[in-house]
């Protein structure tokens, strides 16, 4: 093979007919002995149409959802006499398996066979204008004896090379009877896609979104359970995050599941940027959908809902705040985000103390008696709060003493709303109501009179705002939305009878 747009000779492989070790890709040099071989990952739409000797498409074929558009594509681009070299992987040596998803490509559309890749070649391409000059298993340096539940080990491809022909000046023929019983004439690419399971043409696409981290994810599995139910006749599709992969493949609930990570693992450790993984989002998602559903409650994965390609899109928000939301469960945010609990951390360096008091970068540690007893010896943080019923929990360490004690304090708006003497190993947990809205929260620690005070570390502390009751739970809003759903679809005609029973 020469150079120019030429891939490298390794990519095609190194041994040659008549090599101890005769292979696939052996016979595969022979054939593009002296030919430019053009790599369409690399070319991109740069084809150009009758334009190069050989053309390489080395593993896309199985994620390409118009496969017969990809094939026309990239034959049409090699000139009579020269080659199209397809390289695909084999679903018994690759995947080891014989349905979809393939649990390391999750992208992969396809499995092959050396007969399945020949059909949808049939499918594409005129006949008679291509003959087939290998077809052949690459299993070279193949580990066979490797467990299942390994990785495969050498190669794992099947290799196809056709190469272009003047087509002959007479067509194909065939009898009017059986023209009748065939239909219509689809010129060699009947309207439909090869897939490794048998489905009814009518099969409604239904896509579900759940990018929930695992807790949220587990407390949602009757509502996935619920709208497998729902949509029993119809394909499936579930997103779900990486973490939940596992799990989800075994609920046996999708017909096809996609790994998607819209947020890191841990928050806590990455901010998420589920804006800038749009692009990824689209490659993996390009097929339509009958419906579309957002199954997560907070809303910041309604930016990828409105990517998704659906003739309706479902999920929970208001109307005004996501306008292509054909139906939606619209919440009241603002009551939620109010009567939800909500706990804040307070670092020890939010609040004040007394000289006596030694600042490390985790503690405030306080271990002498210098101290003026007529006032506080932590105080703050001087947060504005809003009304409601609170909890403040300090986190304090105190030594073992039959004598010392501490007092610990709440005042909202300057005034005392709360207190209590402590000794070492009583619980400090403080509950406290805060009236109106804006109102000024202190916690304080004070040296009791009389009595010496107790040496202590002082962590900072938990503020807790409890949630008022009434409100539903997360999985309880999702249960709503799906029978919102399944209303509306109904009123409009859109379930099966199956799903109506």
């Amino acid at each position: 093979m020469k150079g120019g747009q030429a891939i490298s000779q390794p990519a095609i492989g190194r041994a040659k007919v008549g090599d101890p070790e005769f292979s696939a890709l052996g016979m595969l040099d022979t054939l593009l002995a002296g030919d430019d071989v053009v790599d369409v990952a690399k070319a991109g739409s740069a084809l150009g149409e009758s334009s190069h000797s050989a053309i390489l498409s080395d593993k896309l074929l199985q994620d390409i959802a118009d496969y017969r558009g990809a094939l026309r594509t990239w034959f049409g681009a090699v000139r009579n006499e020269g080659h199209l070299v397809l390289i695909v992987p084999h679903a018994f040596l690759a995947a080891r398996q014989l349905a979809l998803p393939v649990r390391d490509r999750p992208t992969q559309r396809r499995l092959y066979t050396p007969a399945s890749l020949l059909v949808e070649v049939e499918e594409a391409l005129p006949p008679n204008s291509y003959r087939i000059r290998l077809l052949s298993d690459d299993d070279q340096d193949y580990d066979y004896s490797r467990a299942k539940d390994s990785s495969p080990s050498g190669h794992s491809n099947v290799v196809l090379v056709l190469q272009k022909i003047e087509p002959p000046a007479w067509t194909l023929e065939e009898s009017a009877t059986s023209a009748a019983k065939r239909g219509p004439d689809y010129a060699f690419a009947p309207s439909r896609t090869r897939v490794e399971r048998a489905e009814p043409r009518n099969r409604q696409r239904i896509l579900i979104l759940k990018l929930d981290h695992l807790g949220d994810f587990v407390m949602g599995l009757p509502v996935l359970h619920r709208a497998r139910a729902l949509f029993r006749d119809a394909h499936l599709t579930l997103v779900v995050g990486s973490w939940n992969l596992d799990m989800a493949q075994g609920l046996d609930l999708a017909d096809e599941i996609i790994c998607f990570d819209a947020f890191p693992r841990n928050s806590a450790e990455e901010e998420p940027d589920v804006a800038g993984k749009r692009a990824l989002f689209d490659r993996l998602l390009p097929d339509h959908y009958d419906l579309a559903i957002d199954l997560r409650t907070d809303t910041d994965t309604r930016t990828l809902l409105a990517r998704v390609n659906a003739s309706l899109k479902a999920g929970i928000g208001k109307k005004t705040d996501f306008p292509f939301l054909d139906m939606s469960l619209a919440l009241e945010l603002d009551r939620v985000e109010r009567e939800a609990a909500r706990e804040f951390r307070l670092d020890h360096h939010a609040f004040s103390s007394q000289d006596a008091v030694r600042r490390l970068d985790h503690r405030a540690l306080y271990p002498a008696d210098d101290l003026d007893r007529g006032r506080a010896i932590i105080w703050g943080p001087y947060w504005r709060l809003r009304a409601g019923h609170y909890l403040f929990e300090p986190f304090l360490e105190m030594e073992s003493s039959p004598e010392g004690l501490l007092m610990l304090d709440v005042a909202i708006d300057f005034d005392r709303k709360v207190r209590r003497v402590i000794l070492p190993g009583d619980p400090s947990r403080l509950e406290f109501d805060v009236p109106r809205d804006d109102s000024v929260f202190e916690f304080r620690i004070w040296a009791v009179d009389e009595v010496p005070p107790l040496p202590f570390s002082f962590y900072g502390g938990r503020l807790i705002r409890q949630g008022m009751p009434g409100l539903l739970h997360q999985s309880d809003y999702l249960e709503l939305l799906l029978d919102f759903i399944a209303r509306r679809l109904d009123r409009i005609g859109l379930l099966t009878e199956a799903a109506q029973s």
